[in-house]
């Protein structure tokens, strides 16, 4: 059990005490205990209040916990970097407005990702958070659904796209951030079973990875496959003619002279000279 839900607060001081800011009470090492104090103290509306209206947002049947503890769980679980910790601290925040009971009592939250993302950034400027880290925890909130919903029916193509919309402006740090965030919204979930959820993850990564494999073996390959040392653009440069199949029958020529050892792949030079040479016999 996370100790923040104890019934009397252990930790809990004078109501008139300096309150940190939001990015420092994140950057704790339990900031579950700060959120928590400001909910019980009654606080929370004022600096958060998209994060108070999750106190009642029930996750019933399928979680026990309602919206707010399992965020503040979640912002425990992952690793104390401000995007990170921004990014776990809002994942949910779109299921305030979009919550709805189906008539089975069943709590659902439908398009929350979404409806978190375009909510970030005004909170985040309303806590007076620093204007580079909005888009980078914006995109984490609208991607945290997207890993662990992974089928193994989606397209290699599909895959990539999520790749590059994680990397997006940050590269590879955005793509770890998004894991992260994934797992820790698992880990949000304990105690109830999270085991399913960390094995699609895994299958998920995997199947990235063996992608990432399969472009660097075939990048390799095409890099140790002999070539010509003349590329389309520099052939249209040296002709000064029009593009057309002559372009191909050069870089043919070009790619034998290699492959009979007279012509090193790297001597571009010597690769000019007789592309010249191929031209003045092949005039138009």
């Amino acid at each position: 059990m996370f100790q923040f839900l104890r019934k009397k607060h252990q930790q809990d001081s004078p109501d008139d005490r300096p309150e940190p800011s939001v990015r420092d009470a994140l950057l704790t090492d339990r900031p579950s205990d700060i959120f928590w104090r400001w909910a019980q103290t009654g606080k929370l509306p004022g600096i958060l209040p998209d994060l108070a209206v999750l106190q009642g947002v029930s996750q019933l049947p399928a979680h026990r916990d309602n919206a707010f503890i399992h965020t503040l769980k979640v912002v425990d679980a992952i690793e104390p970097t401000p995007v990170r910790r921004w990014a776990a601290l809002l994942h949910d925040i779109g299921k305030g407005p979009a919550y709805i009971e189906t008539p089975e009592g069943r709590s659902r939250f439908f398009e929350h990702d979404h409806i978190g993302a375009a909510m970030v950034p005004e909170i985040m400027q309303s806590a007076h958070e620093d204007a580079d880290l909005i888009e980078p925890v914006r995109r984490l909130v609208s991607l945290h659904m997207r890993p662990i919903s992974y089928d193994p029916e989606w397209t290699d193509a599909a895959m990539r796209r999520l790749r590059e919309e994680a990397e997006e402006g940050r590269g590879e740090q955005g793509w770890r951030d998004m894991l992260a965030l994934a797992r820790a919204d698992l880990r949000g979930y304990l105690p109830e079973p999270i085991d399913r959820g960390l094995w699609v993850l895994d299958q998920f990564e995997a199947r990235v990875q063996r992608l990432l494999d399969q472009e660097r073996q075939a990048t390799l390959a095409q890099d140790a496959s002999p070539r010509s040392p003349l590329d389309g653009h520099r052939l249209l440069e040296l002709a000064d003619r029009a593009p057309g199949p002559w372009i191909a029958d050069l870089k043919d020529h070009l790619l034998a002279e290699v492959l009979s050892g007279r012509l090193d792949v790297d001597d571009v030079e010597s690769a000019e000279a007789l592309a010249r040479g191929w031209l003045a016999e092949h005039a138009e």
